[in-house]
């Protein structure tokens, strides 16, 4: 008696033994048993997933004595004859070898009509690999398919779904055929070795089912390759020697030693493959999906469990802690690129430690994040970020910044009592001079920390401070504002109390012509500053008023045109904002035109206008970020 391979010996004989296809069986078990069968069905799906087998039980559950049937009983004559591959109402046949016009019309156009024999009530044409035929093949298919006897069902099978026409697809049932999962390969693998007295490790059936890469049919012959290579007892040793895989403990040891920086270590790994026989492409390959899968389990730790067991997914979490979600993503698309590149290469060892070696000084590299994070501590005033080494891998990994919580201080402007104001910044300096000494001194010393504060700081604010402070505030044009507050955020711990800031007494003063003089030339000196294109149309008008909540601002009578820009939006909700800025309440704007005005010019002023300024602006006319943007060849990007 001749030897059957496995592949053929334990083909699956009913839909309760198809693998990892749970979602046809169910469908094609309700459409046979609600009677609800289609004219024609498409499986499509890669190599070894059951496309075949999964038409022929489908053939066997319609022509069975007992059919249709979702389980056929197998042992019938008419069974029996579907199993062997004679049977006359079953028609199988490859599309590569068929794919002539002139085929297809003797063996399916041609005998549709003929009834089944036997006591088949059914007749099926099996197509394999049907995106093989040619158009004309197609075309001339397309009537009997959509129309059939009632007697005929055709099946079709192919692994390259692109090539069939929308026009066949349109007429057919489709069912996808997944990838049949490594832990259900692996547990068939062992189910069959037990049914041929064989012993097969566990570590050596999830190997193989690993190199299968979702086929069933390669798995049950690799394994029967593996039989008369090493006889009934088969390790994981025998697997990797034999298809020249490399181990998974080998492939988390590569990976270690990249993220480790341990060049040496790495190429020592891929020259002992290479001397071993080792196909090195694929072990790229495996780099580039156990990189895959640290990435997977840092977002998701249970997105492993059907693919992996528990021990090996306990091990990815554990290193998928030691490197970030960027440098992850960086390492595989240098090795994906670097796979791609060995595909064609002769020297694949080459190209591979090339690889290896830039990944490793990828990973040792500051990143843009990183440089413009600790520029923008220093311009801060804060502490640079810190690097921790992990003494494990002796991976470099950025430790999270801590800053101080910054306390918003409210201080007192112009408008405010001359002795409040200069109380309050003495306030200020005293708290910020504390900080910054107690962040300078050790932690065991707070109370000797505190006296030398407190002495410095009342020797020198007294002396220093009041002189300077008084001297700016008697450098105030004589312009009293209503009531004007500006938050300055000064950065001091949270736990220092700051001095409270007296309430202001609001004061009512009547703003004369003088007023609005110096109003008006602070107006026209932030418009030239931040709309530099509406100043002119701006300087072509006067303020004549700033009364009741309302800035009026008169044009000559042949002014229409700047005054339409200025009431146009935007410019009329600047002008608003900056108006309301200068007086410290909210104003409005009126627009008119006057007769006999008298336009005052105005020269440009040193007088500097504070006016809200974009902090991405402020941020990229930073000397230093301009600087490391230049290095880098790089831009700032607003979210």
């Amino acid at each position: 008696m001749s030897y059957t391979v496995f592949a053929r010996k334990y083909r699956p004989q009913t839909f309760e033994e198809i693998v990892g296809q749970d979602h046809i069986v169910r469908t094609l078990k309700n459409a046979i048993a609600q009677n609800r069968l289609a004219q024609a069905y498409l499986f499509v799906g890669p190599r070894g997933t059951g496309k075949t087998s999964s038409a022929r039980i489908f053939a066997k559950a319609l022509n069975c004595v007992n059919g249709p049937t979702p389980t056929p009983c197998g042992v019938c004559a008419l069974c029996q004859e579907i199993a062997d591959g004679n049977s006359l109402n079953v028609m199988e046949f490859d599309a590569a070898s068929n794919t002539q016009v002139d085929k297809i019309r003797e063996i399916i156009i041609e005998n549709v009509r003929y009834m089944p024999t036997g006591g088949a009530k059914y007749k099926l044409y099996i197509v394999d690999e049907v995106h093989m035929l040619s158009t004309s093949s197609f075309n001339a298919l397309l009537k009997t398919l959509e129309e059939p006897p009632a007697h005929v069902k055709f099946v079709f099978a192919t692994t390259d779904v692109q090539k069939v026409p929308s026009t066949i697809i349109s007429r057919c049932q489709r069912f996808d055929l997944r990838r049949i999962p490594r832990a259900e390969i692996a547990r068939h693998l062992l189910y069959i070795a037990g049914k041929e007295n064989l012993t097969l490790a566990a570590a050596a059936a999830d190997t193989i089912a690993r190199g299968a890469e979702g086929g069933l049919r390669d798995a049950e012959s690799m394994l029967d390759q593996l039989v008369a290579f090493c006889g009934n007892e088969i390790s994981e040793e025998n697997v990797l020697d034999v298809f020249g895989f490399t181990g998974q403990e080998t492939v988390a040891g590569l990976c270690e030693s990249v993220m480790g920086g341990a060049s040496a270590e790495a190429l020592q790994v891929i020259y002992g493959q290479s001397e071993a026989g080792k196909d090195l492409s694929r072990l790229m390959g495996d780099l580039i999906v156990h990189l895959r899968n640290l990435l997977v389990v840092q977002h998701d730790p249970r997105g492993m469990a059907d693919e992996l067991s528990a021990e090996a997914t306990a091990a990815l979490l554990e290193q998928s802690g030691r490197i970030s979600t960027g440098q992850l993503l960086e390492l595989i698309e240098q090795f994906a690129q670097a796979e791609g590149r060995m595909k064609w290469a002769a020297n694949k060892k080459m190209h591979m430690e090339i690889a290896v070696i830039r990944a490793i000084q990828t990973l040792g590299q500051v990143t843009l994040t990183e440089v413009l994070e600790a520029l923008t501590a220093l311009r801060g005033g804060g502490a640079l970020p810190e690097k921790r080494e992990v003494k494990s891998v002796g991976v470099k990994v950025v430790a999270p910044r801590v800053v101080a919580p910054k306390v918003p201080v409210t201080m007192a402007t112009p408008a405010a009592v001359e002795t409040g104001r200069v109380e309050l910044v003495r306030g200020s300096l005293v708290a910020a001079a504390k900080a910054e000494m107690a962040a300078q001194a050790p932690a065991p010393v707070e109370a000797k920390v505190e006296a030398k504060v407190e002495a410095k700081v009342e020797a020198k604010v007294e002396a220093k401070v009041e002189a300077k402070v008084e001297a700016k505030v008697e450098a105030i044009p004589p312009v009293v504002v209503a009531k004007v507050e500006a938050v300055v955020p000064v950065s001091v711990p949270a736990d220092l109390v700051l001095q409270e800031v007296p309430e202001v007494p609001e004061v009512a003063v009547d703003l004369g012509v003088p007023a609005l003089g110096d109003i008006w030339t602070r107006f026209v000196e932030a418009v030239r500053r931040a709309r530099p294109f509406i100043a002119g149309y701006v300087e072509t008008g006067q303020l004549i008023d700033l009364s009741n909540g309302m800035a009026t601002i008169a044009f000559p009578p042949d002014g229409t045109l700047p005054m339409s820009y200025c009431e146009r939006s935007p410019n009329r909700e600047y002008i608003v904002e900056l108006f309301s800025q200068l007086v410290g309440k909210p104003t409005g704007l009126k627009c008119v035109k006057k007769e006999g005005l008298v336009i005052e010019k105005i020269a440009p002023s040193e007088v500097k206008v504070e006016v809200a300024v974009d902090p991405l602006i402020a941020f990229k006319d930073d000397p230093l970020i301009r600087k490391a943007l230049e290095i880098f060849q790089a831009e700032i990007i607003a979210n």
